[in-house]
């Protein structure tokens, strides 16, 4: 097994700018089925947490839904694309 010393999640969000759209799916069990919903805010910038004696990165995104100060996963973001 190959060991580095990232964080995980630093590969996908080291590309986010502050300022970019970004999006990730929200899921939900609603009358026994499964619902996906997409989410989408502004990027603020990063952070690091240790769970489980790991570096994992995290997101601070503004909703666009409700203006609120959200943490994400940085592994669930996606850069929307804008012209």
């Amino acid at each position: 097994m190959r060991k580095n010393n990232y964080p995980f999640g630093s590969t996908i969000i080291k590309d986010f700018k502050e300022g970019d759209l970004v999006y990730w799916n929200e899921w939900k069990v609603i009358d026994k089925e499964l619902n996906k919903k997409k989410k989408f805010g502004v990027f603020v910038e990063t952070s690091t947490k240790f769970i489980s004696n790991r570096e994992v990165m995290y997101a601070s995104v503004v909703s666009a839904e409700t203006g609120d100060l959200l943490e994400v996963l940085a592994v669930r973001l996606k850069k929307e694309e804008t012209t």
